[in-house]
C-alpha cells in the first residue's frame, strides 16, 4: 500500500511542471513530490535540444553584431545532436535511423536559417531569459517562472515571446490561442517591462516553416492567472495524485512505477515460459476463462430465451384455438391468460411519439399526477377513474391518441405431481 502524501510543498512552479500534473497527476508526483530524478530521451528529444542550442547560439552572436553564417550554426547543432544521442535514447521507430533524425534536425535549422537571414527583422533582448511572477493562491504566494527561448523587441516596439517547436505536427491558431506557456511568461514580460505597449506570443514551427502568433486580451490574461491559481491550489489540495492515462503514457519515465502500467511492464520484460508463474498472470488468465465462460452461458440462455418465447407463443396459440385456458402436458400443465391492453409509446420504442405526449401532458394539469409521463400511472389513473370532468376527457383524449390496442398473452407453467410420488 502506498504512503500517502501529506502535501506538494512546492513554492515555484514553471509552465511545464503545470503541464506535467495537468497530463497526469501521477507523474507530477514521480517527478516533483517524490523526486525521482528521471529522462527519458528520445530522437524527438535529442534533435528539439540540439535545435534549440544552434539557435540559442545564432542569436547570442546576432545580438553582438555578428551574423555567423550558416555552416558555423549547423556546426553548433551537429555538436549538440552528437553530445546528446547514446545509448539511452529509446527509438520507437525502426524505419528511422540515427542518422535520419540528425538530417530532421540538420533540416529545420537550414531551413529557419533561409527564411530569416540577416536576423534583422527584430531586436533580440535575450535568450534563455529566466522570467517570473508571483501568484497568491489561498493566501500564500508562490511563483511562476521558466526560460524563454528569445525574447525580442518588434520595430513597432511589442515585445515578442518566441519558442522554437520542432514537432512533426503543425497545430492551427486554436489551438495556439489556448497555449498556457507563453501566455504566462507575457505575464512575467508584463510585469518586468510594465511599459510595454504591446506583447506577442510567437511560435516558430521550424520543420514547417511556419510562425504561430497570438495575441491575449486583458480578459484572456485574467482568465489565465486564475486558472494557473486555481490549478496550484488543486496541487496542494491533492494528496492522492491519481494516475491520468493518455496518450503520452507511452513516452513516460515512470511506466515501472505508475500502478497502471506497472505490472505489464513488469510481465513484458519477463522470458515467455516464465510469464504464466507470475501470480498476476495466473489470477487474470483464470479470471479470462471465466469471463468466456460466462459469454458462452449468455449466448445460450438467450438462445434458451428465445425458445422459451416461441414455445410460449405456440401454446396461446393453440389454447386460443381450442377454447381453453389450461392446456395439460405430461409432466407440467400451462395456464394461458388473453387480454386486451392499450400500450402508449416508449421512449426507447417510439421516441419522437413518447416525446410529443409528454409534451402535451407536460402543458396540463394532468402533469402532476402522472410525473414525467409515467405511462402506467396514465391508464392506471384512467382505468381507476381518478379523475372526473374535464381531466377525465383529457385523459381519455390523450390514451385514445397516443395508445394502441394489444392482446397480451402470458403462459404460466405448473409442474404436474407424478403419481408415483404420491402416497
Amino acid at each position: 500500500m502506498e504512503t500517502r502524501l501529506e502535501e506538494d510543498r512546492s513554492l515555484k512552479f514553471s509552465p511545464s511542471k503545470l503541464g506535467v500534473y495537468r497530463n497526469c497527476p501521477r507523474r507530477y508526483r514521480y517527478r516533483y513530490v517524490d523526486k525521482i530524478s528521471r529522462t527519458r530521451k528520445t530522437p524527438e528529444t535529442v534533435v528539439g535540444t540540439a535545435v534549440h542550442a544552434a539557435f540559442e547560439e545564432l542569436y547570442a552572436l546576432v545580438a553582438g553584431g555578428k551574423v555567423p553564417d550558416l555552416g558555423l550554426i549547423q556546426g553548433v547543432y551537429d555538436r549538440e545532436f552528437e553530445a546528446g544521442w547514446d545509448e539511452s535514447v529509446v527509438e520507437k521507430d525502426a524505419r528511422f535511423a540515427r542518422g535520419d533524425w540528425r538530417k530532421v534536425g540538420a533540416g529545420c535549422v537550414e531551413l529557419y536559417y533561409g527564411a530569416h537571414h540577416p536576423f534583422s527583422e527584430d531586436r533580440t533582448v535575450a535568450v534563455e531569459k529566466r522570467v517570473g511572477f508571483p501568484i497568491l493562491v489561498d493566501g500564500h504566494e508562490y511563483r511562476i517562472e521558466g526560460f524563454v527561448d528569445r525574447l525580442a523587441l518588434a520595430p513597432d516596439g511589442a515585445f515578442e515571446i518566441v519558442d522554437y517547436k520542432t514537432a512533426k505536427s503543425l497545430p492551427n491558431q486554436e489551438h495556439a490561442d489556448a497555449d498556457w506557456q507563453l501566455a504566462l511568461y507575457e505575464l512575467a514580460v508584463r510585469r518586468e517591462w510594465p511599459d510595454a505597449k504591446a506583447v506577442r506570443l510567437k511560435w516558430h514551427y521550424v520543420r514547417h516553416g511556419k510562425t504561430l502568433v497570438s495575441i491575449r486580451d486583458d480578459a484572456a490574461r485574467a482568465r489565465l492567472l486564475a486558472d494557473a491559481g486555481a490549478l496550484i491550489s488543486e496541487i496542494k489540495r491533492d494528496h492522492a495524485f491519481e494516475p491520468r492515462p493518455g496518450p503520452l503514457c507511452d513516452w513516460c519515465e515512470y511506466r515501472d512505477l505508475c500502478p497502471v502500467f506497472a505490472h505489464p511492464v513488469k510481465v513484458a520484460a519477463l522470458p515467455p515460459a516464465e510469464r504464466r508463474h507470475d501470480d498476476g498472470v495466473r489470477l487474470v488468465e483464470a479470471y479470462a476463462e471465466i469471463e468466456e465462460r460466462r459469454k458462452r452461458l449468455k449466448d445460450e440462455l438467450k438462445a434458451v430465451e428465445a425458445e422459451r418465447e416461441k414455445a410460449e407463443s405456440d401454446i396461446a396459440d393453440w389454447a386460443e384455438s381450442a377454447g381453453v385456458a389450461v392446456v395439460a402436458g405430461a409432466r407440467a400443465q400451462a395456464s394461458v391468460t388473453i387480454r386486451d391492453e392499450t400500450l402508449l409509446p416508449t421512449k426507447t420504442g417510439e421516441a419522437e411519439r413518447h416525446a410529443a405526449l409528454e409534451d402535451e401532458v407536460r402543458r396540463t394539469p394532468l402533469w402532476a399526477d402522472v410525473a414525467r409521463l409515467d405511462g402506467h400511472a396514465l391508464l392506471e389513473g384512467l382505468k381507476a377513474r381518478r379523475w372526473t370532468g374535464e381531466l377525465l376527457a383529457l385523459a381519455e383524449s390523450l390514451v385514445a391518441r397516443y395508445g394502441r390496442r394489444a392482446r397480451k398473452r402470458s403462459v404460466r407453467l405448473k409442474r404436474r405431481a407424478d403419481p408415483d410420488d404420491q402416497s
